[in-house]
């Protein structure tokens, strides 16, 4: 892409030097920052909250959540959930499970080079589209923004923030999404993506315990963290729903990861 690193290249190299060094750190007074889930987190967000949930979890290592209003503004990056592991902060699904992986800690050393580059693979996939879908669902769609999403955003802040706030995040988010070709889609073209999604991670499970078999992988925690909340949370728009509803085996795979990993 670029053929010099450029200043923020360098940045993220020295960002990823600093994790690599902190992972030698003890697992101790570990904290996951989310936003309120109940009454103030959107879909994407926890989506992502509950999959960092559930990777921690599929690990067996120990941590707190802890709700927060403003995890959004004090994540350095604005990438939420946040972790804090003594001093060091890491942000998003794909930090902490990076981090994670360099302490030594991993799902997939029971898989060939072959079967990690599938999972990685479903991993960009998963979040590439299912975010990109969300993201105009919540913001692009005028019903839900009216009747959901400003009123998630903002229910945190005082008045006049509570009404400005969703209205700048809202250009903010449209505006990635026409950078990415996404906010001139129309409802049928985004059924279409999610339809591609589904049908693509349904036939890699088929009647597998999870994606690459018997054993669980962050694909399966970013998953289970997107399907679970579009199952659980009501929306004005019900398209992604009933698209979902076709895969019975993804159904049933969601309930069988809450089983083992929410319900013990």
């Amino acid at each position: 892409m670029i053929a010099q690193m450029s200043g923020a290249g360098v940045i993220t190299q020295l960002v990823t030097d600093a994790l690599s060094m902190n992972a030698q750190q003890d697992w101790e007074d570990v904290s996951l920052f989310t936003p309120y889930l109940n009454d103030q987190a959107l879909i994407n967000e926890y989506a992502d909250c509950l999959a960092v949930q559930t990777f921690l979890r599929m690990t067996s290592l120990p941590f707190n959540v802890r709700q927060r209003p403003n995890v959004e503004f004090i994540s350095p990056d604005g990438i939420i959930p946040l972790l804090r592991i003594n001093k060091t902060l890491i942000t998003g699904f794909h930090q902490i499970v990076d981090f994670v992986h360099k302490k030594g800690v991993t799902l997939t050393s029971h898989l060939s080079e072959i079967q990690v580059a599938d999972m990685r693979a479903n991993i960009s996939m998963i979040d590439s589209l299912l975010t990109n879908i969300e993201l105009y669902i919540l913001w692009k769609h005028d019903e839900t923004y009216q009747k959901v999403t400003k009123d998630r955003y903002g229910s945190v802040y005082h008045w006049p923030l509570s009404t400005i706030l969703p209205i700048l995040k809202r250009r903010s988010v449209l505006s990635e999404l026409s950078d990415k070709d996404w906010e001139a889609k129309s409802l049928d073209e985004i059924g279409e993506q999610a339809e591609k999604v589904f049908r693509t991670v349904s036939v890699q499970l088929g009647t597998n315990k999870y994606l690459t078999g018997e054993l669980p992988t962050e694909a399966d925690a970013l998953l289970f963290g997107h399907l679970y909340t579009l199952i659980t949370v009501r929306l004005p728009l019900t398209n992604l729903t009933n698209i979902l509803k076709k895969y019975p085996n993804l159904i049933e795979f969601t309930k069988r990861v809450e089983q083992a990993y929410f319900k013990q």
